[in-house]
């Protein structure tokens, strides 16, 4: 009976939240100086001022000199005459007006102008005339004459005069 001994009682351990704590505080100490330096060592994009853009005519009239400048119909280009001005009139009425004309078909874009009356008769005849020429020399392999090429020219010229603010 001598061998068998009683249970030892419960030893009290010391009391270590403080220890935990003070983890936390460190691995907290930590992370705020990694980010912080992540921070200062990213570099930041420089401010770039804003250029205003260009009102919608203005880019026309400029997209309408390069191409007279290019000399297209001198050339005998007049498919790729006929198709940058038709483009140029078209995008400028989708800037001006907020109608995506380069997605339309010509008959489309007319029957939409119909409607939201941005154009009087005029400019929408003009308009009409300036489109159905321009189709006929890039679909129907129409070869027009220096004349009419110019006049088509002119034609998207007076639209731009016509509608700008």
């Amino acid at each position: 009976m001598n061998d068998i001994k009683d249970v030892k009682p419960p030893i009290n351990l010391p009391d270590l939240w403080w220890l935990l704590w003070l983890l936390l505080a460190l691995i907290a100490l930590a992370a705020g100086i990694y980010f912080f330096l992540r921070y200062k060592k990213s570099p930041r994009t420089p401010v770039i001022p804003q250029v205003p853009e260009l009102p919608a005519w203005e880019k026309a009239y400029q997209q309408l000199e390069a191409l007279r400048r290019e000399n297209l119909l001198d050339k005998g280009l007049f498919k790729e005459f006929f198709t940058r001005v038709s483009d140029i009139a078209r995008f400028y009425m989708e800037n001006r007006f907020n109608i995506h004309a380069p997605h339309m078909t010509t008959e489309e874009f007319l029957y939409y102008l119909g409607i939201t009356g941005h154009l009087n008769e005029t400019q929408k005849g003009a308009l009409k005339e300036f489109l159905n020429s321009c189709d006929m020399v890039k679909f129907a392999k129409y070869a027009p004459t220096i004349n009419e090429a110019q006049k088509n020219f002119d034609l998207a010229k007076r639209l731009v005069d016509d509608t700008r603010l």
